[in-house]
């Protein structure tokens, strides 16, 4: 059977009957194989009465009724709820910037990084976490960089530009236009993988001239490239369910799951921030990097694809 028909036959048979996508059957089969009931596993939490906590935690319990099927949706909830505790902290810690990505900007360079500094087990957790991205989360936004877009959506495209030269500077980004930046499939693969390297803490050279990002420079790339761009594509992108395509394969999950546990990654450690008194950092870094265990375990052979 077609997607279109099957797409109609989904339409007209629903909620008498939930119709399952092949993919979507062979992404349950694997998580059973594994033995996994869920990849994201949430962190424990003490009770706390503020209600803006509370508002929070009510958009990041709503991830959870998305799962398994459904991470990018999860991935929509996390982010909205990841950019309403950066303005909340913002707005309550009296900064002047208002754009929601000088604020993660800040966010990072305040916060996160002395987190990791400061305790050898949230690093680890973070450095596993960027080990695995997937290639398909890099090769996006190697696509949405420098691909030939219509007038109308440029703008949404130098945006993601003056993120990404805000992450890594206008020298190593200018190095990887031209070298990579005439699209092809190719080209589009090594760029990709470049990025995965990158991301990984580890050294790369490009015209005879060698580049490494600090680790800052990896959080910001994570938070402004990787998972904005993907985040700004559901919002603006015209495009399939991704769920819904003939196109979808594992990697697809891979892609949306790793966008997911890395923004609940960052929420949780605005959590820390917000109440370093009631929660043990150590104990949010176990927790995530089960996380990106049990994400490695299920997706093991589909990252580097």
């Amino acid at each position: 059977m077609s997607y279109s028909k099957k797409r109609i036959e989904y339409n007209n048979k629903w909620p008498n009957e939930v119709i399952i996508f092949s993919a979507q059957k062979a992404f349950l089969e694997l998580l059973n194989d594994k033995g996994i009931i869920n990849i994201l596993r949430p962190i424990k939490l003490p009770l706390i009465e503020n209600y803006e906590f509370q508002r929070l935690l009510s958009f990041k319990i709503d991830i959870y009724e998305q799962l398994p099927n459904r991470p990018d949706i999860g991935f929509d909830l996390a982010w909205r709820t990841f950019e309403a505790y950066s303005t909340y902290i913002a707005k309550k810690s009296n900064w002047s910037v208002s754009k929601t990505w000088k604020i993660t900007n800040k966010i990072s360079e305040d916060f996160f990084i002395n987190q990791y500094n400061n305790n050898s087990e949230l690093n680890s957790a973070f450095k596993e976490l960027t080990k695995a991205v997937p290639l398909q989360a890099t090769e996006y936004l190697i696509k949405k960089l420098f691909e030939e877009e219509s007038s109308a959506i440029k703008s949404q495209q130098r945006q993601i530009t003056d993120r990404v030269k805000d992450c890594i500077g206008n020298e190593l980004f200018d190095a990887i236009e031209k070298k990579y930046g005439d699209l092809n499939a190719d080209t589009q693969r090594r760029a990709g993988m470049l990025l995965q390297i990158l991301l990984s803490g580890r050294e790369i050279e490009l015209k005879e001239k060698k580049y490494q990002l600090s680790q800052l420079q990896i959080i910001k790339l994570l938070i402004n490239g990787i998972l904005y761009t993907y985040r700004n594509e559901r919002f603006h992108g015209d495009a399939f369910s991704p769920f819904k395509s003939s196109l979808t394969k594992i990697k697809t999950y891979a892609h949306s799951y790793y966008l997911l546990i890395s923004t609940y990654f960052f929420i949780s450690q605005l959590i820390y921030k917000d109440y370093p008194n009631l929660i043990e950092l150590s104990e949010i870094a176990k927790s995530l990097n089960e996380n990106t265990v049990r994400y490695n375990l299920v997706f093991e052979k589909h990252i580097k694809k």
